[in-house]
């Protein structure tokens, strides 16, 4: 049976094995798709925008272009515009939010999900007034995307931001910066605030942290040169960051972060993206992220404890 109303934003520069991936997944959907093509950074922002409320609205691609969609969401709904659901079509190096809701990477998984998602309420991050599904960080991490090699990324994918988060370990850059989160300051050489639990891909950076939460989890790091950070990468990659003694994972609404060692680059949902100073909240504009029917039984058992009102778990029907 074909399914109409799917639309979805892929960017062609993709490569070629991708496109067949992107290929094999809509024919075993046998979904009817009006595919957009981005040709610029930030188009997929602007074509999200446009997208009709009763649309669903896939993103084949990264965490990158799956934050530039929820922007346009978040644009179209600061002009009035009711929104479509946003879903998940994973195809970038680390696809964070797809290991996040645990979403099946395989073809038919995909296609299945495509068909039959569930639905959650995400109250997106912000920082200094652009929007974020997964996280914002400062430090060694941010350091780490803003110089990461574009021709090592296209050759070997998620190995070299291993490769350049080493060479930030053992040549680290000075860190100084002060985290207000109500009354509290915080001085820390490194800070993530997070509303997903995995960073990287699958490594846990704060097991208490959700999507669906009104609450970000802010977790500081007051170490820094090469023995605090080598041992703050090994504690990531065995999942026991948290459990670090001199970290901390603080819930916030709302945080300002200011910088003591001049310009510092910010790194959001994967991307390099502006420098400190910045302010952190939640948007007032909650977006319906479709994930696997498992991850929206969980959030729904979760929600009893949460203060969303009117934003209720749904089952999306197949048309």
């Amino acid at each position: 049976m074909t399914h109409a109303g799917v639309t979805v934003i892929f960017n062609p520069r993709a490569g070629g094995n991708k496109q067949r991936f992107l290929s094999s997944i809509l024919q075993k959907a046998g979904v009817k798709v009006e595919l957009l093509q981005t040709t610029h950074p930030g188009h997929a922002r602007e074509l999200a925008r446009k997208v009709r409320a009763h649309q669903r609205l896939f993103v084949a691609g990264g965490d990158g272009s799956l934050n530039e969609a929820l922007n346009g969401l978040l644009d179209a709904q600061i002009e009035g515009h009711e929104v479509p659901p946003l879903g998940i079509i994973p195809l970038g190096t680390a696809n964070v939010l797809a290991v996040e809701v645990g979403l099946d990477i395989r073809a038919q998984a995909i296609a299945d999900y495509i068909n039959n998602p569930g639905q959650v309420w995400v109250r997106p991050g912000l920082v200094n007034g652009r929007a974020f599904f997964l996280m914002v960080g400062m430090g060694a991490d941010a350091d780490t995307v803003a110089n990461v090699s574009l021709k090592l990324k296209k050759l070997i994918g998620k190995g070299a931001y291993v490769l350049e988060g080493i060479r930030n370990i053992i040549f680290p850059r000075h860190r100084d910066f002060e985290v207000s989160i109500g009354r509290e300051q915080y001085r820390v050489a490194g800070v993530v605030a997070t509303h997903a639990k995995h960073y990287g891909g699958a490594f846990v950076i704060s097991p208490d942290a959700s999507l669906t939460d009104n609450t970000l989890d802010v977790v500081l790091m007051p170490g820094s040169g090469f023995m605090a950070l080598a041992r703050y990468g090994i504690a990531l990659t065995l999942n026991r960051l948290h459990d670090q003694t001199d970290v901390s994972v603080v819930k916030a609404e709302r945080l300002t972060i200011t910088s003591h060692c001049g310009p510092a680059p910010l790194q959001i949902d994967g991307e390099s993206a502006g420098k400190l100073p910045c302010e952190i909240s939640l948007s007032p504009y909650p977006v319906r992220l479709m994930v696997p029917q498992a991850y929206a039984n969980l959030s729904n058992v979760a929600k009893d404890h949460q203060d969303i009102p009117d934003r209720p778990i749904l089952q999306i029907a197949a048309d």
